[in-house]
């Protein structure tokens, strides 16, 4: 299956899913359930959720790439345990035999490993109502971010001995952009520039439950995708 028929499935399953929740927010919002119609909810409120539900997709697929590397590292008897910490630090790229020219991966992928557990941690929205640490979860996905890049600017695809995994390039891709859109909840979230948009954000009660359902819903769907979508592209 290609990856653009994958790409549509998910979408029509969240298109479904969307029509769910409004439903059940309408629903609900008319027996009372969700308090008054015209109550105001500001981004603070829904917000951590957002941010909560990035941080753990882009742990999950993280983890997937992971678990991608450690299976091809299986499968060759000659990769090293050095060698698979290069790889984990170089993305997409897999190396089976550690050497000088790969080396300034090493320290890439221990740091990516810490980076997951951080946002595993971090998976949780009363974590990111807390001041300090919304700052802690900011800085680890600046230097999530950073990870995604370095592969590209180092290089990763031309040194020696390096392989593309293709069933793990759509996961990597999408975890960065995760932690891109985590990178912005969390900047409106602790420092509540831009205003303009931030006071935009103050939305209806209605708007507010079903923008952060079907947000948390968007990221559950594709990050599936992206474990799944790899092994079933040829």
């Amino acid at each position: 299956m290609h990856l653009h028929i994958v790409l549509m499935l998910s979408a029509t399953v969240l298109i479904w899913l969307f029509v769910v929740i409004v439903v059940a927010v309408t629903l609900l919002l008319r027996r009372g359930r969700l308090g008054p119609a015209d109550r105001q909810v500001p981004f603070r409120s829904y917000g951590p959720v957002l941010a909560a539900a990035c941080s753990g997709g882009a742990a999950a697929v993280h983890l997937e790439v992971v678990g991608e590397h450690a299976l091809q590292s299986g499968a060759t008897a000659s990769t090293s345990a050095v060698a698979l910490l290069c790889s984990i630090g170089a993305g997409s790229t897999q190396f089976t035999t550690a050497n000088a020219t790969i080396a300034g991966f090493l320290p890439l992928g221990i740091t990516t490993l810490v980076v997951i557990g951080l946002q595993a941690a971090l998976a949780v929205p009363h974590a990111w109502r807390n001041p300090m640490l919304a700052i802690v979860g900011l800085i680890v996905s600046g230097v999530s971010i950073a990870l995604g890049l370095a592969p590209k600017l180092l290089g990763a695809a031309s040194a020696s001995g390096a392989t593309q995994l293709a069933t793990v390039g759509y996961a990597d891709a999408f975890a960065f952009v995760l932690e891109v859109a985590l990178a912005i909840v969390v900047t409106l979230l602790v420092f509540g520039r831009p205003r303009r948009l931030f006071d935009r954000l103050e939305v209806k009660v209605a708007d507010a439950y079903i923008g952060t359902l079907l947000g948390v819903t968007a990221v559950a769907v594709f990050t599936v995708t992206s474990v799944f979508a790899g092994h079933s592209i040829h």
